[in-house]
């Protein structure tokens, strides 16, 4: 779905509600992504903010089991519409951590790219089926065998205690 700025400008307020009810493949082929979004233009600005509610098919980073999660969250992003100057970063700090997205010149605004972004940062760095999952016997067998993915740092560092 996107939405033309040019067409926000020209209504009174300068503002419009979207409800988006789509799925999103990469989450969950069954359940649409849901977020009830407010658009609002002030001076060069773009205010985007809401809520979304999103259900995921996650698969558990310690016993390799396929769950499914539930993110319901507030956002808050700012966007400027024209291009503020010819180098490469493309935000830039309002005040005190708020940070706004050059759009370049841009007539529109991608929003399901904008709720893909948003749900992909809310994923924690380690995703966990249970915050007391001890992993699978297939799993733990695998590691405890000397076939984890820090089986080379092991050795270096192994070497470098023996040359000092």
């Amino acid at each position: 779905m996107k939405i033309k700025i040019s067409e926000i400008e020209n209504t009174f307020k300068k503002e419009q509600n979207i409800n988006f009810c789509e799925k999103i493949e990469e989450f969950n082929k069954d359940v649409p992504v849901k977020a009830d979004l407010k658009i609002k233009i002030q001076g060069e600005i773009i205010k985007i903010s809401g809520r979304i509610n999103a259900v995921l098919n996650l698969t558990c980073d310690v016993c390799l089991k396929d769950f499914t999660k539930i993110f319901d969250f507030k956002v808050e992003e700012y966007y400027i519409k024209d291009k503020l100057n010819n180098g490469e970063n493309r935000q830039f700090e309002l005040v005190g951590n708020s940070f706004a997205e050059d759009l370049n010149g841009c007539d529109e605004i991608d929003i399901t790219d904008f709720i893909y972004q948003s749900v992909i940062l809310q994923l924690p760095n380690k995703i966990v089926c249970d915050i007391n999952c001890n992993g699978n016997e297939n799993v733990n067998r695998y590691i405890k065998n000397g076939n984890n993915s820090f089986s080379g740092l092991e050795i270096l560092m192994k070497e470098k205690k023996e040359k000092e």
